[in-house]
């Protein structure tokens, strides 16, 4: 895994629906696909594999296709430092980076900071590389805790793919006495739906999405990364009160406008990381630039990262009776492998 600090959260990634299109129409033929979790202590990795699932001939990206969310049970008490996730065939040889539209695991056991929802973990698009943080950091888990994976896959070629699997690879350090500092995902919609996909339109020309939060619990952010969808520009964080841009995350666009790449920052000049005060006005910018002359459904904007709480015990507490977490939660679970979105990648 490379020393790359990009969307580490299950969220968000960012990995979702492109820009346009109507609904899924294909379904992914398996028979039951079943999770296997297996724990390489040498290497220090847990191995999650998924399926077989078998991909039909010419699944474009916006009718991606993939089995309902897969229930599993975390196997070791620890850190989780890293992930890798990849499409693989029969015999494990890692297939084309584009049959991957999205991927993540959500953590039913603890909640996103400033939403009640359940906690998104680990996610990835085919845009996005192995993640790994420095051995001073890691995500506490605990053995047992409750696990969702869900993933969706497309095939742009004519022949149909049988066979395939979803391995995701974790890296971990064990439960100890000398532990790294415990970060958390930080995962932000700038158009958060719950119960749904968190999507917006996105009109002719160039539009801007804007959202305005409060954090429970201050602390500094880690390292910062992006989803947007095609024809998006860039993603802002800004403080509200002075206006001053905290920290912008860009796409890589090809000539017409499909994002290739999101930049990302780990706030180098920043000794400690971007410092977030609790109960300060902050605003999440999501930017877009539709250059069709018609209106984009289905747009995403969301930032994701790494954060360091103060005191990581003031973290909200898991709520399963709020209503907002038990529509999310509903929602996670309901989606099957016709749908057209999927949301928090």
């Amino acid at each position: 895994m490379s020393v790359v600090l990009s969307v580490f959260a299950v969220a968000q990634l960012a990995a979702a629906l492109s820009a346009s299109g109507p609904p899924a129409r294909h379904v992914v033929r398996a028979t039951a696909p079943s999770a296997r979790v297996t724990v390489d202590s040498a290497r220090s990795v847990v191995v999650v594999s998924v399926g077989p699932v078998t991909i039909p001939a010419s699944v474009p990206y916006d009718q991606h296709v993939g089995p309902a969310p897969i229930d599993i049970e975390w196997p070791v008490s620890g850190w989780i430092r890293g992930f890798r996730i990849d499409v693989v065939d029969s015999s494990g040889r890692v297939l084309p980076r584009e049959l991957l539209h999205h991927a993540g695991i959500v953590n039913a056991d603890r909640r996103q900071l400033v939403s009640p929802a359940a906690e998104r973990l680990i996610a990835a698009g085919r845009e996005t590389d192995a993640v790994l943080l420095p051995k001073s950091m890691g995500v506490p888990l605990n053995r047992g805790s409750r696990l969702l994976v869900y993933f969706a896959l497309v095939n742009p070629t004519y022949a149909e793919i049988a066979g395939a699997m979803l391995r995701i690879e974790v890296a971990w350090m064990p439960e100890g006495a000398a532990g790294p500092r415990d970060v958390l995902p930080f995962a932000l919609d700038a158009y958060p739906v719950l119960g749904a996909a968190s999507t917006f339109d996105a009109p002719p020309g160039r539009s801007e999405q804007r959202r305005e939060f409060t954090l429970p619990v201050g602390g500094h952010l880690r390292a910062l990364g992006g989803h947007l969808h095609d024809y998006g520009v860039e993603l802002r964080l800004e403080d509200v009160a002075s206006g001053a841009v905290l920290a912008r995350i860009a796409a890589t666009r090809t000539a017409d406008g499909r994002v290739t790449e999101m930049s990302r920052t780990r706030f180098l000049l920043k000794r400690r990381g971007l410092r977030l005060d609790a109960d300060r006005l902050y605003r999440i910018v999501g930017v877009y630039d539709n250059p069709t002359g018609s209106t984009i459904h289905g747009a995403m904007a969301g930032l994701v990262g790494v954060f360091t709480p103060d005191d990581v015990r003031r973290w909200p507490a898991l709520d399963r009776s709020d209503p907002e977490y038990r529509a999310d939660h509903a929602w996670l679970l309901n989606q099957e492998s016709t749908h057209g979105s999927h949301d928090h990648m």
